[in-house]
């Protein structure tokens, strides 16, 4: 289970003394044990972890946007680094046009009905971006 191969690399980081990695480490395993502590929760399952790892690198992606660069920015590039192994594995671009251009008709010209359409029936097998680029090739608008 990705949680506690992450959890295993921190015990590993802090017998090292690896400080910079435990703490790299530190975000994510805080955001499982905030999952598990809320009323929700019931089990983890291995596509549940992928999708909070994913959630958790979107943020961080996010906020390395918004940064100029600088150490902050560096300390997120190398959390995304450890993480990337347990994200979601995701079709290549002619595996997701393949996949996504039959849908195309059924959206009715429309680019958010075909966005929906495609990331429910393929939730973690697609990437969003790609799909929109597809679908505006498409003429989806």
């Amino acid at each position: 289970m990705i949680r506690d191969e992450l959890k295993q690399k921190s015990i590993e980081a802090l017998k090292a003394r690896d400080k910079e990695t435990r703490a790299l480490l530190g975000g994510i395993i805080a955001r499982f044990l905030e999952i598990e502590k809320s009323g929700d929760f019931t089990e983890w399952t291995d596509a549940s972890q992928r999708e909070v790892v994913a959630k958790y690198v979107k943020s961080l992606r996010s906020s390395m946007e918004s940064l100029p660069g600088g150490e902050l920015a560096d300390r997120y590039k190398k959390e995304l680094d450890l993480l990337e192994p347990f994200l979601p594995q995701t079709l290549d671009a002619a595996a997701t046009r393949a996949l996504v251009e039959p849908l195309a008709a059924r959206a009715n010209g429309r680019l958010g009905a075909f966005m929906g359409m495609v990331l429910k029936a393929h939730k973690g097998q697609v990437d969003a971006a790609l799909v929109r680029s597809i679908g505006e090739e498409l003429g989806l608008k």
